[in-house]
């Protein structure tokens, strides 16, 4: 358990978490700020956004970025967090790649609410299902229409970005744009947190 959690302002500054901003990352391919969660609870987040090229390098925010999670990675005795890819182009774009063992790590290091695991879960860590849940067509989720819902996964964010799930979204909550069957974009959403509820 972190001992001593603090907030990352190096990384968060440089690299700006900024939701749903397309970006050139490496001369021909291009990528976008994005939240990937797998069904194993590991976490992928690929963080893109421009900078001019004379003032950031990307051996710097390497290094701001390897000092942060070096430092986090420190109050455990196994590394929970991975710098995975760095790439920079021409016009100064930059791109960093960041996996995390599980949600809680995510959380954490972003000092943001993030949470994967089953509504039971969730409920058990203080989390409620919101009762104005509804579903990619707009219809209102009725609660008694929904088998195992316990057993159900949810990803539940206040990180404004867009969101990758591990399996078909069933419901969304208040400002939550569901892009396609299995990603969400959370950029519009007013609250302090934001739902998805998953097919199983």
């Amino acid at each position: 358990m972190v001992r001593n959690i603090k907030r990352f302002p190096l990384i968060i500054t440089a690299v700006a978490f900024a939701a749903s901003i397309l970006c050139a990352c490496g001369s021909d391919k291009v990528s976008e700020t994005k939240i990937t969660v797998n069904k194993d609870g590991t976490i992928f987040n690929v963080i893109c956004d421009g900078f001019e090229k004379d003032y950031y390098q990307l051996s710097e925010l390497e290094d701001m970025a390897a000092k942060e999670i070096t430092y986090y990675n420190s109050e455990y005795s196994t590394p929970r967090i991975t710098l995975e890819e760095s790439v920079v182009s021409e016009d100064g774009e930059v791109s960093l790649k960041i996996s995390y063992s599980n949600y809680i790590d995510y959380s954490h290091f972003n000092q943001v609410t993030f949470f994967f695991g089953t509504v039971d879960e969730a409920s058990s860590r203080g989390f409620s299902l919101p009762g104005d849940l509804v579903s990619p067509e707009g219809d209102k989720m009725v609660l008694d229409e929904i088998e195992n819902l316990n057993e159900r996964h949810v990803i539940i964010s206040g990180d404004k970005t867009k969101i990758e799930a591990p399996y078909n979204i069933s419901y969304v909550s208040r400002g939550v744009s569901v892009m396609d069957k299995k990603e969400a974009d959370f950029s519009a959403v007013t609250d302090d947190a934001a739902w998805l509820l998953l097919s199983k």
